[in-house]
């Protein structure tokens, strides 16, 4: 069996906030994730892609405790993660996002976002410190001044920003990221591409992006790995995968280029 390509760019210097070790997980016969292992660095922002199917949200569902491995190790930090429910993952700094949407329509914009504030890591129960945090957050996400509009009315790209702030606002470490950029036009893309490059410098947030808009993920992500029938294809810069004839072969097409 062909080996897995990974690139070992900075892997001695920049420890890994988090590691999966031999990630198995199945489905009755199906496995979803067979055998996956690799590291998150610290600081970075990796992208995630392959085709329908591969195991991308599955991957992120073990990453953040929605579902548990059927085999291997998960550590966030250097503690083991396993068995974790989703909140208590969350407690510890890890965050994500949804590719549909997840808000309450029934709230407003900033009561959604201080919904983060009081399941996040380090939540301090402090009124003022709490609404500062949320005005901070809208702010950072697009939104400030907004924060009284009803979620129900807004469109979608607002509700992106909504969801992304709920989950900034849990104090994250670890931003997992299911294709933010679904349904979006090529403006709206170019947006949140650049939210997330400030994101990543301002916050100091590790980010792990999975999308099937591979030109935008090239150009955001530091790495990027390929998933295929549930294992690791190829890890390593952009440049490179993108120049991968496996890559190419097994995923790449004109369709998914954006």
């Amino acid at each position: 069996m062909t080996r897995p390509h990974q690139s070992g760019i900075a892997s001695s210097a920049t420890p890994p906030i988090m590691s999966l070790a031999a990630i198995t997980r199945r489905f009755g016969a199906l496995k979803a994730l067979d055998g996956l292992s690799f590291e998150i660095r610290a600081g970075e922002i990796l992208g995630i892609a392959g085709p329908n199917g591969a195991g991308k949200t599955t991957l992120l569902n073990v990453c953040t405790g929605a579902l548990q491995v059927s085999a291997g190790k998960i550590r966030f930090e250097g503690q083991s993660i396993g068995g974790l429910a989703p909140y208590r993952c969350c407690e510890l700094g890890i965050a994500r996002t949804f590719q549909i949407p997840q808000v309450f329509s029934s709230m407003s914009i900033e009561d959604n976002v201080a919904i983060g504030a009081e399941f996040g890591a380090r939540a301090s129960g402090n009124a003022q410190a709490q609404n500062a945090l949320v005005d901070e957050v809208l702010d950072i996400v697009g939104l400030a001044g907004q924060g009284r509009r009803s979620a129900s009315q807004v469109d979608l790209l607002t509700r992106k920003r909504i969801m992304l702030g709920a989950a900034l606002a849990t104090r994250p470490k670890l931003v997992f990221l299911d294709e933010p950029l679904s349904g979006l036009n090529a403006e709206e893309v170019n947006l949140f591409v650049a939210l997330f490059r400030t994101l990543h410098a301002k916050l100091k947030l590790t980010l792990v992006v999975v999308e099937h808009k591979v030109r935008a993920l090239a150009n955001l992500s530091d790495r990027i790995l390929i998933l295929n029938f549930g294992s690791l294809l190829c890890l390593d810069t952009p440049a490179i995968v993108l120049r991968d004839a496996r890559v190419i072969d097994s995923y790449l097409g004109s369709q998914n280029f954006a």
